[in-house]
């Protein structure tokens, strides 16, 4: 009687969405999947909540892409999840609460190859299955420290945008062989590079990270550097500017939401000179902007895909230094704490810096195989399949060992 009671207050809990942040509400569809068959060659297991929808949505082009080729079905472990991607994707998704009702759907599914793109904790209950391949994307690709995680032994194989990622691997995780372990496919959701002249009206894209979890990733600029950049930028006339924060900042300090909210309004004064960009596709970002200035992140990688001037800011956390080794850091212009007020001036110099486009190019194949657009695209598509065809070949028959 007791249990049952804890049962249904746990449902209703969950139900009414009053479960900490991060934790899955776990509303799933299992009493309807006692004999369902996932019919598609491709499983993404994403068992993460609302907060997290960044890291999937980025993937949502490249999914598409291997549906045609393999079918794709999506499973999460939370219903508000699946609600969201229900409404922005047309692709099946499932919602599984139960660790052995998600065993005993992936044993009896067609899937070749399992999917993920964070490093959760639950990824753990997709893990357990022994019959499928199981690949890691992750949602970005940068010289945090946190790029790296001795995890990725726990996949079959990784996926990486290009050498830089098979260099920081492999001067950062012990017994790992990068070479065999790592696929480089480049960034299949980037924009090809678009062919316009860096005016001298420029648009200032400033796109800080948030301020992560712990001082070794608290990379962000919100707070420190901010406002004063901002200012700086809008203090010359010639420039726009158009901020995009990380949907996660304030997520662990207060204060960083608080810094984030006083930026947006700041733009609200400038006019049409200043503006937030929210859209969940940064390549929207990428296309009007001329300069980008960011942290150390993801959105310094994929910028490259432009070819266009790179500034990054250099953490005022001292623990917060990138991967090594870090050609990127090493080349592009930097911005620290004292530097933010003369951010314009720094601008201006890298846009007339002759040395740019021949140093962008080069980071460009370094970080993303020189792959943009349909390449990357093709090459993600391949790697599937061909990771599909091995998996195949090692397979041991229908019966797995991925019970709990």
């Amino acid at each position: 009687m007791l249990s049952t009671l804890r049962r249904q207050a746990g449902r209703t809990i969950r139900r009414l969405g009053l479960l900490p942040g991060g934790i899955p509400d776990g509303l799933g569809e299992d009493a309807k999947l006692g004999d369902y068959v996932i019919e598609s060659g491709a499983v993404v297991f994403f068992p993460d909540t609302v907060e997290n929808l960044y890291q999937i949505r980025q993937w949502y082009g490249a999914l598409q892409e291997l549906d045609g080729e393999m079918g794709v079905t999506i499973v999460t472990q939370d219903s508000r999840t699946a609600r969201a991607i229900r409404s922005e994707i047309d692709l099946p998704v499932l919602i599984v609460a139960l660790n052995r009702t998600y065993s005993a759907l992936i044993r009896r599914s067609r899937a070749r190859i399992a999917i993920y793109v964070g490093h959760s904790n639950n990824n753990a209950v997709g893990l357990r299955s022994t019959h499928v391949a199981h690949i890691f994307l992750a949602h970005g690709d940068s010289d945090k420290s946190v790029s790296v995680s001795n995890q990725v032994k726990g996949f079959d194989f990784a996926f990486v945008a290009g050498q830089a990622a098979v260099d920081r691997y492999a001067s950062s995780v012990l017994f790992l062989d990068a070479e065999s372990h790592l696929r480089i496919v480049g960034r299949p959701q980037l924009p090809e590079p678009s062919a316009r002249e860096v005016a001298a009206g420029a648009t200032v894209l400033y796109a800080p990270t948030w301020e992560g979890s712990q001082d070794v990733n608290a990379y962000s600029s919100v707070k420190s550097h901010g406002m004063a950049l901002v200012q700086s930028l809008a203090a010359d006339p010639d420039l726009s500017i158009v901020y995009r924060p990380h949907p996660r900042t304030g997520a662990s300090d207060k204060s960083f939401r608080e810094a984030d909210i006083a930026i947006r309004a700041y733009m609200e004064t400038l006019g049409e000179r200043g503006r937030v960009d929210s859209s969940r596709d940064p390549g929207v970002a990428f296309e009007s902007a001329d300069v980008l200035i960011s942290d150390i992140s993801a959105m310094c990688v994929d910028w490259l895909s432009q070819r266009r001037p790179l500034l990054i800011t250099v953490p005022e956390e001292r623990e917060a230094v990138p991967t090594s080794p870090s050609r990127l850091v090493r080349v592009c212009p930097r911005v620290t704490v004292e530097d933010a007020p003369s951010a314009a001036a720094l601008v201006r110099g890298a846009i007339a810096d002759a040395s740019t486009p021949e140093v962008l190019d080069q980071m460009a194949q370094y970080y993303l195989d020189g792959k943009t657009g349909p390449d990357a695209m093709a090459a993600f598509v391949r790697e599937c399949k061909n990771i599909a065809r091995l998996r195949d070949e090692q397979a041991k028959g229908p019966e797995g060992t991925d019970d709990e």
